[in-house]
């Protein structure tokens, strides 16, 4: 079996430690940029409980190694910027284990690590040529370098680029796009471990949020959401620390000390223009191509909004299941393109699942969504339930 691998990020990573340790299977990796590009990529992030339990399951010394370089997450916490308390939910409530939170580059590094061999950096899939037959698939790599070369005979392709790779919309033809109407800006804070924060808490200044948990080696990672026009590109004047600080600052009561000391935080690297700003946005749903020898996971297939921290937790859980079940495939002698259609029945129905939960808990970071009884819902039986849902196995 011949397995090419675009894009050696999340999804793509933990299939190619998968894969590259299965005997009959030889693994050809691409990554567009060097290994260790991503040093400050994306600040940092939360990975879910159901991610570690399907690494636990598949790939069990991956899942160790994602909790060596990370610190627990253990619960969500929600509060007014004032101090006010609106929800508190420890994740012992609702999943079978922690989930991590963890620096980006780490999460990278893990991914690949045991990839070392069959990794090719600085290069790209920039050609897939199909098989009218229904045939091995032949593709066309381009390095840094202007290179190229042409490989045949391969029997799967993973094109695991991302929401913006340019496989899916060669092949597929491009993803429609749905934009919230929320702008987020993320960035790490130092404070050497002196602020009291630890574990993933948010505030609120109406629909205005906070999000913040601490990292290793005295970092605090902070992300902020404000409401913005759906489809329409983030005001520059919203990304100035005045509007910032306006945004976040309550008229009627004073500012607890910590979400006050993560404001000043972002207005200070908003000055020195450090804030990483995006949309909150999600694709549409596209599995594998029309060969079925074309699988798209992770983001390229399901990009998602990031408000329950789902995006790269469900990428792992891709690469997780996909793992399972490319090994009994082999063992049963199944066809790729089976295999593949049996992915997609398998995936689909938590996937959707999981990207319309991750759309309605954003109802209170959406212009005129905020409301007091919809933050305390968050902690009630019928929300507690969906969580319990969410971070159950894949």
């Amino acid at each position: 079996m011949r397995v090419a691998i675009s894009g050696v990020g999340v999804a793509g990573g933990v299939i190619a430690t998968g894969l590259s340790a299965l005997p009959g299977v030889e693994v050809l990796a691409f990554e567009r940029v060097g290994p260790e590009d991503h040093a400050v990529a994306g600040n940092g992030l939360n990975v879910g409980p159901n991610a570690l339990l399907a690494l636990d399951r598949t790939l069990p010394a991956l899942a160790d190694r994602l909790r060596q370089v990370s610190l627990p997450w253990q619960q969500w916490r929600a509060s007014t910027v004032g101090g006010e308390l609106l929800s508190h939910v420890p994740l012992s409530q609702v999943a079978a284990c922690d989930g991590l939170r963890i620096r980006w580059a780490e999460l990278y590094r893990a991914c690949r690590e045991h990839n070392a061999g069959v990794v090719r950096y600085r290069a790209e899939v920039e050609a897939v040529e199909r098989d009218p037959s229904g045939g091995p698939l032949a593709i066309s790599v381009r390095s840094a370098n202007g290179q190229r070369q042409r490989l045949t005979d391969i029997d799967l392709l993973i094109a695991a680029e991302g929401r913006f790779g340019g496989l899916r919309p060669r092949l597929c033809g491009q993803p429609e796009v749905t934009y919230l109407g929320v702008a987020n800006f993320r960035v790490l804070l130092r404070d050497d471990g002196q602020w009291p924060l630890g574990d993933l808490e948010q505030w609120f200044n109406g629909p205005n949020r906070l999000l913040a948990f601490r990292l290793r080696d005295g970092l605090v990672y902070l992300s902020g959401n404000l409401p913005i026009e759906a489809g329409q590109d983030t005001p520059e004047h919203v990304k100035t620390a005045a509007w910032l600080a306006r945004s976040y600052t309550p008229t009627d009561a004073p500012m607890a000390w910590v979400p006050r000391r993560l404001l000043d935080g972002a207005c200070r690297a908003a000055e020195r223009d450090e804030l990483h700003w995006s949309r909150l946005q999600e694709s549409t749903v596209c599995w594998r191509d029309d060969s079925g020898r074309v699988l798209f996971p992770g983001d390229a297939g399901h990009a998602m909004v990031p408000t329950l921290g789902q995006g790269a937790t469900t990428a792992i859980e891709d690469g997780a299941v996909f793992i399972e079940m490319f090994r009994d495939a082999m063992l049963a002698g199944l066809p790729v393109p089976a295999l593949l259609q049996r992915y997609e029945e398998r995936r689909r129905e938590r996937v959707d699942f999981i990207r319309a939960l991750s759309w309605q808990a954003s109802d209170v970071i959406m212009a005129g969504g905020f409301t007091l009884s919809r933050a305390r819902a968050k902690g009630e039986a019928p929300y507690l339930d969906k969580l319990r849902r969410l971070y159950g196995t894949a």
